[in-house]
C-alpha cells in the first residue's frame, strides 16, 4: 500500500524563494524516493485575494514540477470554516488529496482543523530555541500533533527542555542527494553564502538571563569582517539587506566581502543550486541566538554545499555528538579558527570536497532520514 504524507511547508506561497523552498523540498522529495505520495501544502492568510492566490499558486507549480512535485493543496489559515471559499474558486485542499497516513508539518501556526485529515501528525522544528521559547511565551499556538522532531541535537535539555511539555526527538535536516550531485567549481571560486542581513524581529531574549539582544545576521558577521584580510580567498555573499540601506553594502564590502544580490541570483530552487555549485565553499557567521542557544543546530543551506562537495567553514553552536569538524565540514568559534581552517583547506581541496560529500551522505541523507522518521512515527 503506498502511504500517503501531507508536507505542510510555511510561506512557499508568499515567499517562493530558491533557499526557502528547498528547505521543504529536500524533505518532499526524500518521502517520495521511499515510495511515498507527497502532497504539499500551504496556508495563507484570508487577507490575501482569490486573484493572488491562483497567481502565486500557478508559480509555485512551475517552480515545483520539473522536481515532480505536482500535488499542492491550498488553504486559509484561519481555523473558521473558510475552505468553502477555495472549493468555489475550484483551488486545490486537503480534502481532494486525502486521507493521509502522515501529516508532516514544517510550520508552526498550521489550523487544527486540518489534522484531521491524517491518522498520524509530526510537527518539525527547524528553528531550535526560537520555537520553544516562543511556544513557552505563547507566540505560537500550542501544536497538537502525536510527535514532535527537532534538528537541534541539544533540545530537550536546558533552557529549553521546561514548560513545552513535549518528548522532542531529535532528527539531522536532510538533503535529497541525487539532486544535489558534486559538482566542480573553478579553482577561483569564491566562497559565499545566502542571507537575509536584517531581522524582521531581530530582538530575542536570553534564555537564561531574560536580557534582550539583537539577533539578525549582521550582527553574527560582526566578529568575522576581518577574515578577507586574513586569508588569499574570495568571498561572495548573497545578502538581503533591502535597497534603502546602501550605505550597508558598502561598509560590508570594505572588508573586502562582494556583496551579491539574492533575487539575482538564487531566487529559485535551480539559481539556488547552482549558486552553491559554482562556489569554493561556504563561510557563515551564524546569528548570535544560534550560539547562545547551544542547541547544535546546523543549517538546511549548509548541507546542501556538503553534499554539493563544498568544504564548509560556519560559525559553533554548541558541542555535538553527530556533527564532526575538522575534515569537509569546520565549525569554529573566531575569526582566528575561520583563517585557519580556510589555509588547511586549501592544502587539501579535493580530499576536503570528499570528506564534505561524505558528510552529507552518511549523515544528512534525505532518503534514511524520512525511513527513519516515517518508522517512528507509524
Amino acid at each position: 500500500m503506498t502511504i500517503r504524507v501531507c508536507l505542510s511547508a510555511a510561506k512557499t506561497l508568499s515567499y517562493p524563494q530558491g533557499g526557502h523552498l528547498w528547505v521543504f523540498l529536500n524533505w518532499a522529495l526524500g518521502f517520495r524516493s521511499i515510495g511515498c505520495d507527497v502532497t504539499w501544502l500551504d496556508v495563507v492568510p484570508q487577507s490575501m485575494s482569490i486573484p493572488e492566490l491562483q497567481q502565486r499558486l500557478a508559480y509555485l507549480r512551475s517552480l515545483l514540477s520539473p522536481f515532480g512535485i505536482t500535488s499542492i493543496a491550498v488553504d486559509y489559515i484561519s481555523d473558521e470554516g473558510c475552505t468553502s471559499v477555495l472549493h468555489t474558486a475550484q483551488l486545490p485542499t486537503i480534502e481532494q488529496y486525502g486521507p493521509f497516513e502522515l501529516l508532516f508539518d514544517i510550520r508552526y501556526n498550521l489550523p487544527r482543523r486540518l489534522l484531521k485529515h491524517a491518522r498520524r501528525s509530526a510537527l518539525l522544528d527547524i528553528d531550535p530555541g526560537h520555537l520553544h521559547l516562543a511556544l513557552k511565551g505563547s507566540g505560537y499556538p500550542q501544536p497538537r500533533h502525536d510527535l514532535f522532531f527537532t534538528i537541534g541535537e541539544r533540545v530537550g535539555r536546558e533552557p529549553f527542555s521546561a514548560g513545552t511539555g513535549r518528548n522532542w526527538i531529535y532528527t539531522p535536516p536532510c538533503v535529497f542527494l541525487p539532486e544535489w550531485p558534486v559538482w566542480a567549481a573553478p579553482s577561483d571560486a569564491p566562497w559565499t553564502t545566502v542571507a537575509h542581513w536584517w531581522a524582521d524581529d531581530a530582538w530575542m531574549p536570553d534564555p537564561e538571563t531574560g536580557a534582550q539582544f539583537c539577533d539578525d545576521k549582521r550582527e553574527g558577521f560582526e566578529a568575522f569582517m576581518a577574515l578577507p584580510a586574513k586569508v588569499p580567498a574570495r568571498f561572495e555573499l548573497a545578502l538581503c539587506i533591502g535597497d534603502h540601506r546602501p550605505s550597508e553594502k558598502a561598509r560590508i564590502e570594505s572588508h573586502g566581502f562582494k556583496v551579491l544580490d539574492p533575487y539575482s541570483v538564487a531566487s529559485t530552487p535551480t539559481q539556488y543550486r547552482a549558486f552553491i555549485q559554482s562556489s569554493a565553499g561556504e563561510f557563515s557567521a551564524v546569528k548570535p541566538s544560534c550560539v547562545k542557544y547551544q542547541t547544535a543546530w546546523i543549517s538546511d543551506r549548509t548541507i546542501c554545499y556538503l553534499a554539493s562537495g563544498k568544504p564548509c567553514v560556519v560559525e559553533d553552536t554548541g558541542p555535538s555528538d553527530v556533527l564532526p569538524s575538522g575534515k569537509g565540514l569546520h565549525r569554529v568559534r573566531d575569526v582566528e579558527a575561520a583563517a585557519a581552517a580556510l589555509a588547511k583547506i586549501y592544502e587539501r581541496y579535493d580530499d576536503e570536497s570528499r570528506e564534505a560529500r561524505e558528510i552529507a551522505r552518511s549523515i544528512f541523507d534525505a532518503t534514511e532520514i524520512c525511513r527513519r522518521v516515517l518508522a517512528r512515527v507509524l
